[in-house]
């Protein structure tokens, strides 16, 4: 019962951080940013700051939710979000003390997992530096650097996770998150569908700017309906068909893996059913095969239903929508049917002859291609690659990708040296990995928190520092 409460009061404050954006808002390219919303995001973040000065865990809880909750666009300080500096406030205080208290011990203590995540970061750092040195813009080659540091928050995690509160409370929000996703993205679709909304108008630009979403019509009165959150959906899913398959079928976890299925059938990202049908076969085992059929199958019938029923309403009952899930499906193996894969098509010659051209030592972070746009009958330059590790290998060069694959490599050892939800974290893994062939999900800040809660929650008799 107060794990529902504690669900419900997330699920409050996720509409509650929504709502307050669309009345106050940040600043976007189209508003200028509302002086309540700096003051609130001030507040949250000296609240934050003191707290984990104090060594006080609810500091680390704010940010938890933040990150679960937030989505990163809601709160901003002078036009920078508010995640941004928690990330910088926290980390500033926690390596501080580290030091000074620990001073050459810190070091010391570094473990192999730990020396990879440095090289990582700094082969970015790296990269990051040759961009400005091409004269890339600043802005771009930050925006790309960003997300590594995020590489950082490993340290305080693994302390964290030994926390059972910590764990609870992630649990409770994550859940949260996902109701709450289900019905903005219900909300949305009703809106757009019945024209109370419509394209350019303010709920689109706060969805568009604020949300960090992209709406595109499909026909029929349908949209597809995408949320930067979106890239952890597949993983969320599978960890959630996972727990139905080894425990007895759970109302709340069931309800979850309904909602993130109507979430998939709204956003339609063709990357991601691939990656959900390449994670569940992951969980395939000999000791639980009954039920891992019963469970897979009933949830790709789950996801079809879903997306009929949403479809035939949303088009007033002129289609249910399958002529469209065939196309997208279809494309996957003739990409010229539908202008987003031809453009991945187009970007790829140009993506090739950059590696080509700086093959060891990349093109670094913030870097763009150009490619004529038969749609636009123009040349269109874009910071987009839409081939997730051909970017990272365009960006960073070998050094780059050798130092990816390196800290791939470990966590896979890792897992796999751990028999305990093996399957899972092996499912889950793969999953990212397959979303990122056509998107930048690894070294997205979602992508990279993923990776270090999964070494987190995989390392063998680990200590904190």
């Amino acid at each position: 019962m107060n794990s529902q409460i504690n669900i419900l009061k997330f699920l409050l404050l996720y509409f509650g951080i929504r709502i307050f954006s669309y009345i106050f808002t940040p600043a976007t390219p189209l508003w200028a940013q509302n002086p309540i919303n700096t003051l609130a995001s001030l507040f949250i973040l000296a609240i934050s700051l003191r707290w984990i000065l104090k060594n006080d865990e609810r500091g680390w809880y704010i940010i938890l939710l933040e990150i679960i909750l937030g989505g990163g666009g809601y709160l901003k300080i002078f036009g920078t979000s508010l995640r941004t500096y928690l990330f910088i406030g926290s980390l500033t205080i926690y390596f501080g003390k580290k030091l000074y208290t620990e001073r050459k011990n810190f070091f010391k203590q570094l473990k192999n997992e730990q020396y990879l995540l440095f090289t990582l970061l700094l082969t970015a750092i790296i990269a990051s530096a040759l961009g400005l040195y091409h004269n890339h813009a600043s802005s771009a080659v930050i925006s790309d650097l960003i997300p590594y540091f995020f590489l950082l928050y490993y340290f305080p995690l693994s302390k964290l996770w030994s926390s059972e509160n910590f764990q609870i409370l992630s649990k409770n929000a994550l859940l949260a998150s996902v109701f709450g996703n289900t019905l903005l993205i219900l909300f949305t679709q009703i809106g757009f569908s019945s024209n109370i909304f419509t394209l350019q108008d303010y709920y689109y630009h706060w969805y568009r700017d604020i949300a960090l979403g992209k709406i595109t019509e499909i026909n029929f009165d349908f949209y597809r309906l995408v949320l930067n959150e979106h890239l952890l959906l597949i993983p969320i899913t599978i960890y959630f068909i996972a727990d139905i398959i080894k425990n007895k079928i759970n109302k709340i976890n069931t309800l979850a893996l309904g909602n993130l299925l109507f979430i998939l059938a709204n956003n339609l990202t063709r990357i991601y059913m691939v990656a959900l049908a390449v994670g569940t076969l992951a969980l395939f085992s000999i000791k639980n095969w009954k039920r891992y059929l019963i469970v897979s199958a009933a949830s790709a019938l789950m996801f079809v239903i879903i997306f009929v029923t949403t479809h035939t309403l949303a088009s007033r009952g002129q289609s249910l929508g399958l002529e469209i899930f065939g196309l997208r499906l279809q494309s996957i193996a003739s990409p010229q049917i539908e202008d987003s894969s031809l453009s991945r098509l187009l970007l790829l010659p140009k993506i090739l002859e950059k590696i080509k051209d700086k093959p060891l030592i990349g093109q670094g972070l913030g870097d763009t291609v150009t490619v004529y746009s038969p749609i636009f009958k123009t040349d269109i330059t874009t910071p987009h690659f839409d081939w997730g590790y051909l970017e990272i290998y365009t960006e960073m060069g070998l050094y780059g990708l050798l130092a990816w694959i390196a800290f791939i490599s470990y966590l896979f050892y890792l897992i796999l040296k751990n028999k305990n939800d093996r399957n899972l974290s092996v499912a889950i893994l793969l999953s990212i990995l397959v979303i990122n062939l056509t998107s930048p999900a690894l070294f997205h800040v979602f992508g990279i928190l993923l990776m270090i809660f999964l070494y987190n929650k995989k390392i063998i008799n680990h200590t904190a520092l």
